[in-house]
């Protein structure tokens, strides 16, 4: 039995690993569901006077899961590490069962943007590595000799602490290393212009005699006028719709001009040739170092024959005095909602490029690079 709670114990400690480096690689998206979870039990309000508190705990608590479950494989300090677990699944479990009833939040993004279950599977995913954990408490009867926990398990746990530290607050500063985004570097994010497809028509009759509805497509319709000649008689029209697939690979993502409401998303983003996409949530927030530098990045691109766009949460009000402020005259401004913003990047402001409608690069504006290095020609 003591290598089945051994067997245990690995597999809990895999489990947060796991858990830990999904949430680590990408510590903004766990600091954007803490914002959540603040705002639904009432402390949003905090928010307000201290933003920087939902980061600062998601890089407490993804590097603690990530450092705990390297711990737990290891077998040092096995005892503490035994209460440590214990209470943050006692935690996660009891927050997993309220988010299962009320559904307040959706999704508690236990594995961040890698795996996503619905809070009934985070629940009873939570029972089994309780009893995991139990009998592991119970069976494991590792007990290792206590210069061995003081000498080599205190380097490990300074070395890796140091390790998943580093490795977060990376991922924080910078954009994540692994990208489980929809917009992640290669995917496809509008479908090329020989796959797009125009949008297919729908209508919905009743028959008059039988009050039996029937929906015919466009060309089903017009057959169905030619082989009845008495169908505007017989049929009586109930609703019609319209199916457009040429659709975008992310959802909730608008890209609304500065004049009308018409979304022009698809059509920027089906664009033949390299688009530059400047990716700014609010137009107060970055310096006038960093808006020159994007600046400077945005009027290379524009030389090579590249299509530039800002998209931004803020009201467009703004953006008169905001292009003119950072000299970004020509630059095509867009409204786009924060969060699809915030799913593009992490970084604020960020640059994302697209090539035919495809993800080709993605950069923080930490470690924007010169566009002259990049050798895009699209002229």
């Amino acid at each position: 039995m003591k290598y089945i709670g051994r067997l245990f114990r690995i597999i809990v400690g895999l489990v947060f690993v796991f858990s830990g480096f999904v949430k680590s690689v990408d510590p903004y998206g766990t600091a954007f569901k803490i914002a959540e979870y603040f705002g639904v039990f009432g402390f949003g309000g905090i928010l307000q006077t201290a933003p920087w508190i939902p980061i600062a705990i998601s890089i407490t608590l993804c590097s603690l899961e990530f450092v705990v479950g390297l711990m737990l494989i290891s077998g040092y300090f096995k005892k503490l590490l035994n209460w440590v677990v214990g209470l943050m699944m006692l935690f996660f479990t009891v927050l997993t069962f309220i988010d299962a009833l009320t559904n307040k939040v959706t999704d508690c993004g236990c594995f961040g943007d890698a795996i996503k279950l619905t809070n009934w599977e985070t629940f009873w995913k939570n029972i089994i590595l309780d009893v995991l954990l139990v009998l592991s408490f119970m069976w494991d009867k590792l007990k290792l000799s206590a210069k061995t926990n003081r000498t080599y398990g205190r380097f490990y746990l300074i070395l890796v602490s140091f390790l998943v530290l580093t490795f977060t607050a990376f991922n924080a500063i910078y954009e994540p290393m692994i990208d489980f985004r929809p917009w992640k570097v290669g995917n496809r994010m509008v479908p090329l212009q020989q796959d797009q497809k125009p949008p297919v028509s729908f209508a919905t009759y009743r028959n008059n005699y039988t009050n039996i509805e029937q929906e015919f497509e466009a060309q089903e319709l017009m057959k169905a006028y030619q082989e009845d000649q008495d169908f505007a008689t017989n049929w009586t029209f109930v609703s019609s719709r319209v199916v457009n697939t040429n659709t975008i690979a992310a959802d909730g993502f608008s890209m609304i001009g500065v004049f009308g409401d018409e979304d022009e998303a698809f059509e920027f983003l089906s664009h033949q040739g390299v688009s530059v996409i400047v990716t700014l949530v609010d137009l107060d927030s970055p310096s006038i170092k960093t808006m020159a530098k994007i600046a400077t990045f945005l009027e290379k691109a524009s030389d090579k024959g590249c299509q530039t766009a800002i998209i931004t949460s803020s009201p467009k009000v703004k953006w008169a005095e905001f292009t003119n402020k950072h000299n970004l005259k020509d630059v095509l401004m867009y409204s786009t909602d924060d969060k699809a913003i915030l799913t593009i990047m992490r970084s604020n402001p960020g640059i994302v490029m697209i090539e035919n409608g495809q993800v080709i690069e993605k950069y923080s504006w930490r470690c924007l690079p010169d566009f002259e290095t990049l050798q895009i020609d699209n002229q």
